[in-house]
């Protein structure tokens, strides 16, 4: 009897796999038990999704959980002998039933990733057809699903499919956790601040991040990994840039109070939301970054839409604000806003049907024309509004510009203290 509290210890994060996958074991371990009330043994599992996100580490912890004999197939031969070598295992594996298959890294078994009608992938097709009367589940791994063709990984074949993302919020902060336990590093850490900074990072990127940290700390003599080492790794895998290069010139307080907009008006309108803002060179493109914190239902939600517009456009406001002169680094903003106006505008007839887009012969000019002007109205009322707002708390944004040029980068802790001041 396999302990299910133990299974998958050894795998940070990911909670909601694996709760389905000590389903899936369950189903596999206790067959009888699911054949009684009439369930169908599922024939396969895919699990799918960017490299470095654990999905081999996971279906070796999946297989070596399951009652059975296991083999593992990776592409190691030249095409022809790899043929062959997939029919030796497949036809072991019926020999040695109950049995399973992680067939790892599927999408590499094929050499010419433009057909989808490889020799490879109609081989292991046949053979899944093979065993479908036989007690052999196969599991498969796969970066990029789409190579894959469809014939091979629709139902019947593969009837369970779990795409894994790069891990996200909670679930990065937990990894990247996990990752400096064995490091030596300083007692204030503060490693929730960093995981903001590495949301959707793979787990491997998570890795490299502490690892990076660790010689930055070592050429320095230093005896622990602290924080200015892990910010400067993070800032550098993420935004491709190094903050300790970074130099304050004359825009550097220009580019505060801009960033400074964003952050006071997302978090009067969504309170705790911003979880770090920065003033540094972001991939040499864009000079400033504040990242807020992800809502899931976002496309349902037309009064969250409403108030992203709003903080977009604060950065703009700000520097006007206090400038007197139009923004120029405001461009990335206004395309965000002028394409989730046009959403709430257009695709929801939030202001009526009258301007309602068909893509076709059949829009009039007028319905063009109508669609334009509400959604021109409408960003510049709250414009207007965002203005008032900022000149309404011109202490709070100049305390937080102030702060952010000093210091370069602030984590929402320290947003929070700065707002409520």
């Amino acid at each position: 009897m396999i302990n299910e509290s133990k299974i998958f210890n050894n795998i940070i994060g990911y909670d909601n796999i694996k709760t389905t996958l000590l389903r899936i074991i369950d189903v596999l371990n206790n067959q009888k038990k699911y054949k009684k009330i009439g369930s169908t043994i599922p024939n396969g599992l895919l699990l799918y999704g960017p490299p470095g996100t654990g999905k081999t580490s996971i279906a070796k912890e999946f297989i070596n959980n399951i009652n059975r004999k296991k083999y593992i197939v990776r592409k190691v031969k030249s095409n022809g002998r790899f043929i062959d070598y997939i029919n030796d295992i497949f036809k072991e594996a019926k020999e040695n039933q109950p049995s399973i298959i992680l067939l790892d890294d599927l999408d590499k078994f094929s050499e010419n990733d433009n057909k989808t009608n490889n020799e490879e992938y109609v081989t292991i097709q046949s053979l899944i057809d093979d065993i479908k009367n036989e007690d052999i589940f196969v599991i498969a791994t796969a970066n990029n699903i789409n190579v894959l063709p469809y014939s091979l990984k629709r139902a019947g074949r593969f009837d369970i499919k779990i795409e894994f993302g790069n891990p996200k919020d909670e679930d990065a902060f937990k990894i990247f956790s996990h990752y400096l336990k064995n490091k030596k590093i300083d007692q204030d850490i503060n490693i929730r601040n960093l995981s903001y900074i590495l949301t959707n990072c793979s787990c491997a990127e998570l890795e490299k991040v502490c690892n990076q940290a660790g010689i930055y700390a070592g050429y320095k003599n230093k005896d622990s990994i602290g924080m200015e080492e892990l910010l400067r790794a993070a800032l550098e895998l993420k935004y491709n840039t190094n903050i300790e290069e970074e130099k304050e010139d004359k825009y550097t307080i220009r580019t505060a109070y801009h960033e400074g907009g964003h952050i006071l008006i997302r978090e009067i309108l969504e309170p705790n939301s911003v979880l770090f803002a920065t003033t540094i060179n972001v991939e040499s493109t864009t000079k400033g970054l504040t990242v807020y914190s992800n809502n899931e239902n976002y496309s349902d939600d037309i009064q969250f839409m409403k108030n992203t517009i709003k903080s977009l456009l604060a950065g703009k406001a700000a520097t006007e604000i206090v400038y007197h002169t139009a923004d120029t680094g405001c461009n990335s903003d206004l395309h965000k806003v002028y394409n989730i106006a046009r959403e709430i505008v257009d695709n929801y007839c939030a202001y009526g049907f009258d301007s309602w887009f068909h893509f076709s012969n059949e829009t009039s000019e007028k319905v063009k024309e109508s669609k334009d002007d509400k959604v021109n109205k409408l960003i510049s009322d709250y414009y207007v509004e965002v203005k008032e707002i900022l000149i309404e708390n011109r202490n709070k944004l100049d305390r937080i510009a102030t702060e952010l040029k000093n210091k370069k980068i602030l984590f929402k802790d320290e947003i929070e203290k700065l707002i409520k001041c």
